[in-house]
């Protein structure tokens, strides 16, 4: 058994024994029905795109336990009254709930220009669905987060691939878990502390030809092992002591 698919294995293991299930990750529910034919409609992808903002520098829990009053703020993504609604009652709302980041102001400001974007590559492309999976999930990202033609406002390439796996492919979020856990103090992935967004990116889709897990579960699985809401165990502070890959996969022991 290769290293990776031993260390996926033990993390499945205790997130097993701590009960955590990836039934709160509904992306991985989206990129099954990709996988089964299903093509998303403008709607959703428009869903995929404020649901990706609305993860940016924050805990995703207040987001789904919120996720029916944001629907209805967005009135369930319809394009047209998106369109005919102004940004500030969108952040004023999304306040009330406690669920801003500190770039909502800019995201909503915005969210009608990406609108307009996404309508004009659907035109390009004939649907948007013909544009992200038209490359790899990280050349579309970079399309998304970088490009002159096809940037969408205050998103970059973290949150590019967090839409992209919102509207069902199948990707890496390279966000602070994946990042860390991959670096030299944890997993020993990457020869530095953070791995970098391309870096994690790879890396992960080298752990993909190692194992017979998809780049998504693969993700999955570090998020829950890694995140606050979940099975807390591999966090910015780490809790070794509930933690089976310690003396034998994990660098921790030897940085701290």
């Amino acid at each position: 058994m290769s290293k990776s698919k031993s260390i996926i294995t033990e993390i499945e293991k205790m997130l097993h024994e701590k009960q955590i299930t990836f039934d709160s990750l509904t992306h991985l529910t989206w990129i099954e029905e990709r996988a089964s034919g299903k093509h998303f409609c403008m709607r959703e992808h428009i869903r995929g795109l404020i649901y990706s903002l609305l993860s940016n520098n924050r805990p995703w829990q207040q987001i789904e336990e919120n996720i029916d009053k944001i629907d209805e703020i967005f009135f369930e993504y319809d394009k047209d009254k998106i369109l005919a609604t102004n940004a500030a009652e969108f952040i004023d709302r999304l306040q009330s709930i406690k669920c801003g980041n500190r770039n909502i102001k800019n995201q909503m400001n915005s969210l009608h220009a990406n609108i307009r974007k996404l309508e004009r590559i659907e035109k390009e492309f004939g649907s948007l669905d013909n544009f992200v999976t038209s490359g790899s999930p990280l050349e579309i990202a970079d399309l998304l987060a970088n490009s002159i033609k096809y940037k969408l406002n205050t998103l970059g390439l973290a949150l590019a691939m967090e839409y992209l796996r919102n509207v069902g492919v199948d990707a890496t979020k390279p966000d602070t878990h994946i990042r860390r856990i991959l670096g030299k103090n944890r997993l020993g992935y990457s020869p530095r502390e953070i791995a970098g967004d391309i870096e994690a990116i790879n890396i992960i889709n080298e752990i993909v030809s190692q194992t017979n897990y998809s780049a998504s579960k693969i993700d999955a699985i570090f998020w829950l092992f890694c995140s606050d809401g979940n099975g807390k165990i591999c966090t910015e502070k780490p809790h070794c002591d509930q933690c089976t890959l310690k003396g034998t996969y994990c660098n921790w022991n030897l940085h701290k």
